[in-house]
């Protein structure tokens, strides 16, 4: 990194004499003074020179402040830069110590405890070791002239001791006699960093050179640092130095087992040119990895081992100088200068590299270690290592172990102290490390863990090798197992035999699969509603003993198990949480923990395995080491496991076969069933009487208000976070209108009748609407009517309309507006009248939409995607595609429609009153008085004159009723056809088709004061147009006979056609509607553009 300096201030140049300034006012004065002969001229020419060297000095003042100011800035540059300077010379030397604790430090309990056996040597065994301290390199480089002079810095914020830093400096002579300039000052002050670790690699070994009282306190150093960094599987000491002073050598756990003396011989360690008698070197070998490291010691350089590539002159217990020197690769920012090279070293590695130069003067100040200290270390370590299980030399981990070969629990079940015998531990032996049957225990090491590993590294044998072990150590009474396998379930099979086993839960089935993870939610609210009801503090507490079993819940691929079921990391994290009091063990096992597992989870698994990964960084993330990532030529099953910090410890996971576990499910069997964390999914057919017996789903504010319609129940809830079902009940009080919307075969008109038959038997009214247009448009006119007739003494009444979107469809425009501002007068006023309405659909947009936008939640069916499922208003999570008819969602939840009871049953009396009361008869057969004349609109008028005559009926064409004619003269049909007798009244009726009448209208008009219009096979265009009739006609069914009757009054009616002669009797019933029944009933429904 470049420090440049400020830019000091450029001195000002002096301003110049103004000479023509002085010049100009004599020329000016002599000029007026020849002119004017004016001695008071002259005084002008004195002016001139006074007011130029007034200027002049003010200039110079001027000149002298904006220099004062340009120097207190610079010196402020120059202080800030020292600031920069000293915070960044800081911050090299706080990470040159945190890559190597000194040996002080470690003795002294100053260094990290988090970085005891923690540091990873890479492949390159490349292990940073501080030699000592001294003013080490910071990387950084002073760009300015040497030759330059830097401004002071201002002292006004305290910095007197850097001004008087440069001052001295300045004023300093060197040897050469040459000024020690400030440039040079701050190019020692930005480039080296006084009193820092001066770090080498371990790789390259180290020589020292010196006398055996001075080199051996510092070799001690070198051994605390290394034994520090690596724990004993990484670091093993292969051979030690001859002499007692050594001894402590072995008591570290990092001696490998048949540690050998190593003393040195004559022929290749001693010197030539030694003195006789004078001692070789002093070597220790140790093995970093399978790369072989030698820390030597001699009293002469030539004497040193050529595997020594940094070596060290030790002069003084507190001095020594850097002879050669293996750097660290990444230490500095930018290579320092070279050192020339050492009379009498010899060549280190062949390739005429210089030396670097670690320090400034090449000397360091290396730290001494005594004897006492390194033997009350090594006891402190070999305790540390046998509290962790781990050794130094090892024989080789089997390639294969049967799990009948492991011991259960790790120890004899019937020893009283085994982690069988006591309680609150979930110990399981899984196979066999260097120092014997490796155990985890999910309560002291966990509780929760995370199993990584690569496709065939064995994850799947690890995790049943787990559960089978957890089984044969505990009975089903102390921990059950949910088996979770989003790979189809094939791996976790062979564990369902064993009475722990409470159920598999695989991709195959997705709403399955969603289903039961949501009901650990309602695990964790059980446990701990069963906690305080026992006054417990967690399951270990005496006061729960025996009240829940601990439950491990084993994920194996947690990736695709959240790519597919979204929103369940929640659920995890919420049992990673609290699961620890609760009894609630997760085992999650993943491809990549760091790309998948999130903080807050991975943050509760202490207990952490890895089989074989793909790269270093996933093998550090899961572990801090890198050794994972090495299992590459390793047998599957080849696992490292670690907890608390713990460095992680390989060994060979046992093979677990179909008769261990039915060995183990025999031993373990039990009587008593163990309790399932979720119920099985709704059944397919749920009859409407077992609703009974199932609690309502009670929501809040769900009270039925005074006089309305009590809950209908129709369908039964699934509710997996609370581990229990309810009944679907629609309260119209408080939930408005109901829209079902479903595709085909989906349910939705069983739905209704569910409805039906349930609001039947609470003795609520029902009133079905038909499915053909002239019945579903009479059913809507007379709930309107009702709406907006004399409120009585009425009950609730429940409108159902099936298919209503199917219904609208076939109608004809006009119509379908029409029947839709009905429809929306029921849904706005309904309510206040005690009015619910009930549809269903296909979808919930086109005719439907006004409805669903005022309807409570809908009740959602089967539909043919997600897309649909979620526009109709559904949760995404809750579509399923192989859904049964009845099964849908609604308020968020799946639910199971019931079915209605077989047709015959009986029902209330207003169970199937499919129309209002007086309109059992859509079109009524029509009677036309015999006191008025009457009128026919009809595109065959001939025809229907014959066919009138011909029923007793006097009838006439338009066309043949003279200009001027009106009603109260005598009917010309009679007089010129002569069919009349005049004897009796009968019907008269003028016939014409509907342009005849259109040009007859003042004909038309005198026939309605008194008489009917009657159209008969018209549109309803022709409605509007002769009769001018705002209010659109009621559907006509595509039947023969169907037409339109408007009477005097203007209403619009619908009737059959030919009409009932006055000799024919009309059968009694519904067929014919007196005018007051009409009138009661319908109300005036022409005022909403609907009508019969």
């Amino acid at each position: 990194m470049d420090i440049s300096p400020p830019p000091s201030p450029a001195p000002a140049p002096p301003p110049p004499f103004p000479v023509l300034g002085v010049a100009a006012p004599l020329v000016v004065s002599v000029a007026v003074w020849a002119v004017t002969r004016s001695p008071y001229a002259l005084l002008f020419a004195a002016l001139g020179p006074v007011v130029a060297v007034a200027g002049v000095a003010d200039q110079r003042i001027s000149g002298r402040r904006s220099a004062r100011r340009a120097e207190r800035e610079s010196r402020a540059a120059v202080a800030r830069l020292h600031d920069e300077v000293r915070a960044r010379v800081a911050a090299v030397r706080v990470a040159l110590r945190s890559r190597a604790p000194s040996a002080r430090e470690i003795l002294d309990g100053g260094a990290n405890p988090a970085l005891l056996w923690r540091a990873d040597p890479g492949d390159d065994g490349a292990l940073p070791i501080a030699l000592g301290t001294g003013d080490a390199p910071s990387g950084m480089v002073w760009r300015g002239d040497p030759d330059a002079r830097v401004p002071e810095a201002d002292d006004r914020d305290g910095r007197g001791a850097l001004r008087r830093l440069l001052r001295r400096g300045t004023a300093r002579r060197r040897a050469g006699g040459a000024r020690v300039h400030d440039s040079a000052r701050w190019a020692d002050l930005v480039r080296w960093i006084p009193d820092a670790p001066v770090l080498v690699s371990a790789a390259g070994g180290l020589g020292l050179r010196g006398a055996p009282a001075l080199v051996a306190p510092v070799l001690r150093g070198v051994v605390v640092q290394l034994v520090h960094a690596l724990p004993p599987d990484d670091l093993r000491i292969a051979s030690r130095p001859a002499g007692p002073e050594w001894d402590w050598l072995e008591r570290l756990p990092h001696a490998a087992d048949g540690l050998r003396e190593e003393r040195p011989a004559a022929d290749r360690l001693a010197a030539p040119g030694s003195a006789p008698g004078e001692p070789g070197a002093a070597a220790i070998r140790l093995m970093l990895g399978a790369r072989e490291v030698v820390l030597a010691a001699a009293p002469r350089v030539e004497s040193l081992p050529a595997a020594c590539r940094t070596v060290l002159d030790v002069r003084s217990p507190g001095t020594a100088r850097i002879l050669a020197a293996d750097a660290v690769p990444d230490a500095l920012a930018s290579p320092p200068s070279a050192d020339p090279a050492v009379p009498g070293l010899p060549a280190r590695g062949g390739d005429g590299i210089p030396v670097p130069r670690l320090t400034r003067t090449g000397l360091v100040r290396p730290d001494l270690v005594s004897l006492t200290e390194v033997e009350r270390l090594a006891d402190e370590l070999a305790d540390l290592a046998r509290r962790r299980g781990l050794a130094a030399a090892r024989a080789p981990l089997p390639s294969r172990v049967p799990f009948a070969d492991l011991p259960l629990g790790g120890a004899d079940p019937s020893a009283p102290e085994s982690p069988v015998r006591r309680p609150g531990t979930l110990a399981a032996v899984i196979g066999v490390g260097h120092a014997g049957p490796v155990a985890v225990d999910l309560v002291a090491d966990g509780p929760h863990a995370v199993v990584a590993g690569t496709t065939g590294s064995g994850k799947s044998e690890l995790l049943v090798t787990w559960m089978a072990a957890l089984a044969a150590a505990h009975p089903p009474e102390e921990v059950t197992v949910l088996l979770v396998d989003f790979k189809g379930g094939a791996a976790f099979d062979p564990l369902l035999v064993l009475p722990h086993a409470v159920g598999l839960v695989t991709d195959l089935d997705g709403q399955g699969a969603r289903r039961a993870l949501e009901s650990l939610r309602a695990e964790v609210r059980h446990r701990e509603r069963v906690l305080r009801d026992a006054g417990a503090r967690d399951v270990d507490d005496p006061a729960a003993a025996g009240a829940l079993p601990r439950l491990v819940i084993v994920v194996d691929e947690l990736a695709a198990l959240l790519a597919d079921q979204d929103g369940l990391h929640e659920v995890v994290a919420d049992v990673a949480a609290r699961g620890r009091s609760l009894g609630m063990h997760l085992v999650l096992c993943t491809q990549r923990p760091a790309g998948v597992v999130r903080d807050a989870v991975l943050a509760n698994c202490d207990l952490r395995l890895s089989l074989r990964v793909n790269n270093e960084a996933d093998s550090r993330a899961l572990l801090g080491t890198v050794e994972a990532a090495r299992l590459a030529d390793a047998p599957a099953g080849r696992c490292l496991v670690g907890a608390h910090g713990v460095p992680a410890r390989p060994f060979q996971v046992a093979v677990t076969t179909s008769d261990d576990l039915a060995r183990i499910a025999a031993a373990r069997a039990t009587a008593v069933p163990v309790r399932r964390p979720w119920l099985d999914p709704l059944p397919a057919s749920v009859p409407l009487a077992d609703l009974a017996a199932v609690p309502p789903l009670v929501r809040h504010g769900s009270a039925v208000p005074d006089g309305g319609a009590p809950a209908v129940p129709f369908a039964l809830v699934d509710l997996p976070a609370e581990q229990r079902r309810a009944t679907a009940a629609w309260c119209p009080a408080t939930d408005g209108h109901l829209l079902v919307v479903g595709g085909p075969g989906s349910g939705r008109s069983t739905c209704l009748r569910t409805i039906r038959a349930s609001a039947a038997a609470a003795g609520v009214e029902v009133l079905r609407v038909p499915a053909d247009a002239e019945g579903c448009w009479d059913a809507v006119a007379a709930v309107v009517a009702r709406i907006r007739g004399p409120h009585g003494p009425r009950g609730p009444l429940l409108v159902l309309a099936d298919d209503l979107d199917v219904a609208v469809s076939r109608l004809e425009p006009d119509h379908q507006a029409a029947l839709l501002e009905g429809l929306a007068v029921v849904v706005r006023e309904g309510p206040h009248a005690g009015v619910a309405l009930a549809v269903s659909g296909r979808r919930a947009g086109g005719p439907l939409q006004a409805i669903a936008a005022a309807a409570g939640p809908p009740v959602i069916l089967a539909l043919p995607t997600r897309q649909e499922h979620v526009l109709a208003g559904g949760e995404s999570r809750l579509f399923d595609a192989h859904a049964a008819p009845g099964a849908g969602e609604w308020r968020g939840e799946r639910i199971q429609v019931a079915r209605p009871p077989e047709v015959g049953t009986a029902t209330a009396p207003h169970a199937d009153a499919t129309r209002p009361p007086g309109l059992a008869d859509p079109a009524p057969r029509v009677v036309l008085p015999g006191h008025a004349v009457h009128a026919l609109i009809t595109p065959t008028p001939v025809i229907a004159v014959a066919r009138l005559r011909e029923s007793g009926v006097d009838a006439v064409e338009a066309a043949r009723i003279p200009p001027g004619w009106s009603s109260d003269q005598p009917f010309p049909g009679a007089a010129a056809d002569g069919v009349g007798t005049g004897a009796a009244v009968r019907p008269q009726v003028v016939v014409g088709d509907p342009d005849a009448w259109l040009m007859r209208g003042p004909l038309l008009a005198d026939l309605r004061r008194t008489g009917d219009v009657v159209l008969e096979g018209c549109t309803a265009r022709d409605v509007r147009t002769l009769l001018r009739v705002r209010a659109v006609p009621p559907p006509l069914a595509p039947v023969p006979g169907r037409a339109w009757r408007i009477t005097p009054d203007g209403e619009v009616r619908r009737c059959s056609w030919p009409p009932a002669t006055p000799g024919s009797p009309v059968p009694p019933g519904p067929h014919v509607m007196s005018a007051p029944a009409a009138a009661a009933v319908a109300g005036p429904a022409h005022s909403v553009g609907i009508s019969r």
